[in-house]
C-alpha cells in the first residue's frame, strides 16, 4: 500500500494536470489565447526565472564544460541521423527528419524531473539541459529556418529576444564571478533565490495543462506520427546510452544525474517545431507527432516511476 501511495504521490498530478487540460480543451474552458497567454508566462517569466537562480547558485568546475559540450554535440549528431532517417520518408512528411533531435525540457523535462526528486534538485536537470539548450537555440533552429528561406543572420536574430538562455548565461556569469557568494552573507543571495523560485512556483502545474491542451488525435496522420515515435524511440535510445557511458567515463554519475540525462531523451521534440511549419498538411502532422511522442514520453515516465519505487 506505501509503494501504491508513493507512486501516486509522483504520477497522479502528472495525470489531473494533463486532464485538465485536455478537458478545457474538449469542453472550450479554456481559450487558445489563453493557453498562449500561459506558454509566454512559462517561457518569458517561470522558466528564465527558475534557470537564473538554478545557475546563480550552482557549483562550478570542469565537469559542467563536458557535461554542455556532450549534450550540444549529440543534438547535432541526432540532427545528422533524422536527416539521413527521413531522406526516404521526405513525400510523407518532410518535418520527420527534424524530429530526432532536440527535446522539450523547459516545457516537460523539468516538470518531469520534479515529480521525481523535487524542485531543489533542479539543478542536475539544468546542468544537463545547458548544451542541448544552446543545440536547439542554434544548429536546430538554424536548420529550421534554412527550409523556409531564412539566413542565418536572420536565424540569429530571431532567437536573440528569447530569455531563456540567457537567464541560464546570466546566472552562471554572475556565479563564476563570484556575486552570489559575495553576497551570501548579506541575505541578498538567498532573497534572489527565493524571488525566483516564487515566480517558478507554479511552473509544473501550467506546464502539464499547456501540454495537455495541446493533445490532439487525428486518424489521418497517425501513420506518420506513429513513424515518428519510432525514429526518435531509435535515435534518442541510442544517444541516451552513449551520453551514460560517454560522460560516465570522465565523472561519477549521482541518481539525479542519471536520471535528468534519461527524462531529456525521454522528452518529445521541441514544441516550436510548429512554429516551422509551411501548410496546413505539416501543421497537422507536427502537431499529431507531439501529440503522440507526448504520450508515450509520459507512459515511459509512468514506468520509470514504478520502477524506481
Amino acid at each position: 500500500m506505501q509503494n501504491i501511495v508513493s507512486i501516486l504521490k509522483i504520477v497522479l498530478p502528472l495525470i489531473l494536470s494533463l486532464g485538465i487540460g485536455f478537458f478545457a480543451r474538449r469542453r472550450a474552458i479554456l481559450t487558445p489565447e489563453a493557453i498562449e497567454g500561459m506558454k509566454t508566462f512559462v517561457m518569458k517569466f517561470a522558466l528564465p526565472a527558475m534557470l537564473f537562480g538554478l545557475f546563480f547558485t550552482a557549483e562550478y568546475s570542469v565537469s559542467i564544460l563536458l557535461f554542455a559540450a556532450t549534450m550540444f554535440t549529440l543534438g547535432f549528431i541526432g540532427l545528422g541521423l533524422g536527416f539521413l532517417i527521413g531522406k526516404p520518408l521526405e513525400k510523407r512528411s518532410p518535418m520527420l527528419k527534424f524530429m530526432t533531435s532536440g527535446w522539450e525540457v523547459g516545457m516537460l523535462g523539468y516538470a518531469l524531473f520534479a515529480l521525481l526528486y523535487g524542485t531543489e534538485n533542479l539543478r542536475y536537470m539544468a546542468l544537463m539541459d545547458f548544451g542541448q539548450v544552446l543545440f536547439v537555440f542554434s544548429g536546430f533552429v538554424t536548420a529550421l529556418n534554412a527550409r523556409t528561406g531564412h539566413s542565418f543572420k536572420e536565424s540569429v536574430k530571431s532567437l536573440l529576444p528569447n530569455p531563456v538562455p540567457w537567464a541560464m548565461l546570466a546566472g552562471a556569469v554572475l556565479a563564476i564571478l563570484g556575486v552570489s557568494r559575495a553576497l551570501e552573507p548579506s541575505g541578498v543571495t538567498s532573497l534572489i533565490t527565493t524571488v525566483c523560485n516564487f515566480i517558478a512556483s507554479p511552473l509544473s502545474c501550467v506546464i502539464f495543462i499547456v501540454v495537455g491542451y495541446g493533445i490532439e488525435f487525428s486518424k489521418n496522420n497517425i501513420g506518420t506520427a506513429a513513424i515518428s515515435v519510432l525514429m526518435r524511440t531509435l535515435v534518442c535510445g541510442v544517444l541516451c546510452v552513449v551520453a551514460l557511458f560517454f560522460i560516465g567515463l570522465f565523472f561519477p554519475l549521482s541518481d539525479p544525474m542519471r536520471w535528468a540525462i534519461i527524462i531529456i531523451f525521454l522528452t518529445p521534440a521541441p514544441f516550436i517545431l510548429t512554429m516551422y511549419t509551411t501548410n496546413e498538411q505539416e501543421r497537422a502532422d507536427v502537431s499529431m507527432c507531439l501529440s503522440l511522442q507526448t504520450i508515450v514520453s509520459v507512459l515511459l515516465f509512468i514506468g520509470i516511476a514504478i520502477f524506481r519505487l
